[in-house]
């Protein structure tokens, strides 16, 4: 299963939900535990990975914010609409989607759809957005996807659930430094990423991810209701930060 560009199709109308009382004390304890983590800095050790270019030389030991990121889900409603929703839902084919990106500081993503026993497919970078360019800069959000030309209305651009049912796993990976087995710039959407560059990019990560999922809010933008952040605490390896999205796919 994948998601794919598809022609907006016409999709019904959203009935909102009751928040209970105890939903929104649960949203401000995750507030409150979720702030510490974008500001936290800690001293960390620089360590050399064969798979990564540096642009600029590193001491060996740094006072450095821990790699944190945070990630959202929007919806199409009607009229092209985009709504906060919870990742946590079940999701149906046919539903349309946008994943919504904001980092602590300057870096490089990458975001890849991670079907199970096959090559991933590359989602972040996108050549119509940031130029195709995967740098990207502290506190800036970068929503995926974002543009679509060819489309009646280019805006209205959307990962659409396709079948089969199952889950659906995307990987959003955050590094200090350029990986070198993972493209950087491209010059054409959804290219293929060898599933054995990403597992070993998993296997040979040291990260502890701490992460809190909730109502969120990042210093000078908006609170997010639905917002799940991430954060690599492992001081003596703060090289990469990769989060994991599972969604669920009904029929």
């Amino acid at each position: 299963m994948l998601f794919r560009f598809l022609k907006p199709p016409l999709i019904g109308a959203v009935i909102a939900g009751v928040i209970t009382p105890s939903i929104l004390v649960s949203r401000v304890v995750a507030q409150k535990q979720g702030a510490p983590l974008w500001y936290k800095v800690a001293v960390v050790n620089r360590v050399t990975k064969p798979n990564r270019e540096r642009t600029h030389p590193a001491p060996t030991v740094q006072k450095a914010a821990l790699l944190t990121l945070q990630w959202h889900l929007l919806q199409r409603g009607d009229g092209n609409t985009q709504k906060e929703v919870n990742a946590g839902k079940k999701f149906e084919t046919d539903d349309q989607l946008k994943l919504a990106v904001t980092v602590n500081q300057s870096g490089y993503l990458y975001i890849v759809n991670r079907p199970p026993g096959k090559d991933a497919v590359l989602l972040f970078p996108d050549i119509r957005i940031n130029h195709g360019d995967n740098q990207v800069l502290k506190d800036k959000q970068y929503v995926i996807p974002a543009y679509c030309p060819g489309y009646e209305d280019p805006d209205d651009c959307w990962f659409t659930m396709t079948p089969p049912a199952g889950k659906e796993t995307m990987l959003v990976i955050f590094s200090r430094d350029k990986i070198t087995t993972l493209p950087n710039k491209i010059d054409k959407p959804n290219s293929v990423v060898s599933r054995s560059v990403v597992d070993e990019l998993i296997a040979s990560s040291q990260q502890r991810v701490k992460q809190v999922t909730g109502n969120l809010l990042i210093p000078g933008k908006k609170t997010v209701r639905y917002a799940t952040r991430a954060q690599n605490t492992n001081p003596k390896d703060n090289e990469e930060l990769i989060a994991t999205i599972e969604l669920s796919h009904g029929e």
